[in-house]
């Protein structure tokens, strides 16, 4: 009667050992359970040395250190890890202003249409001058970037480049900001690039005309 007691309390206890790593298919067969395994990840600290360790370590040692732990890349191209980098509270920070920086680059960059280019000679009427300002301001309005080219002959001085640069700066200084200015032999070059108030500000009233016009 003892033998019978102790052969079923073993075999109860072997089936609940079989239960818990294993499990037992319909056809009444064993199939190991599948161990849950941490997630390898490459990690770069604060200091940019590179260590390969799993994501909760990564965590605690984030925690131990009173550092950011910020994933930077879901998976490398070579190890088929994610990612992650330790950073200080002042890295975090510079960080996030790259990051909003580059946010802000890219969307001015979608509302540019593209870019025109816009040649003068510095023997150029005055009234011409003007009128090539107006096209200028009118490209700008309808979001272009306008590059101007001044040229001279050999005889020309510096003064009558900066001459005409001076008008161009003034008649467009609403509606544009001038950036990569430079000069080169006997030729002045700049950018124009239209303004984001500007837009806005345009923008805006043409929903204030719409709105006063009522409904057609």
């Amino acid at each position: 009667m003892n033998k019978i007691f102790v052969v079923n309390t073993f075999r109860r206890l072997v089936g609940c050992t079989r239960t818990a790593t294993s499990r037992i298919t319909a056809e009444g067969k064993e199939v190991p359970k599948k161990k849950n395994v941490e997630t390898r990840i490459t990690l770069i600290g604060s200091d940019n040395s590179v260590s390969i360790t799993d994501l909760k370590s990564a965590q605690s040692l984030s925690v131990r250190r009173e550092l950011k732990l910020v994933k930077i890349q879901d998976n490398d191209t070579k190890t088929r890890r994610p990612v992650y980098k330790l950073l200080t509270n002042a890295q975090y920070h510079e960080e996030e202003l790259a990051k909003r920086k580059e946010k802000q680059v890219a969307k001015e960059n979608e509302e540019i249409k593209g870019q025109k280019l816009i040649t003068l000679s510095t023997r150029i009427a005055e009234n011409d001058l003007m009128t090539g300002v107006k096209k200028m301001i009118k490209l700008l309005d309808k979001q272009y970037e306008v590059k101007i080219v001044v040229t001279g002959a050999d005889d020309s001085s510096e003064q009558s480049l900066e001459k005409i640069y001076t008008v161009i700066e003034k008649n467009t200084k609403s509606n544009a900001k001038v950036v990569q200015k430079r000069n080169k032999g006997n030729s002045l070059r700049f950018m124009l690039y239209p303004l984001r108030e500007k837009t806005s500000q345009s923008n805006s009233e043409d929903a204030n005309n719409n709105k006063d016009r009522g409904p057609l």
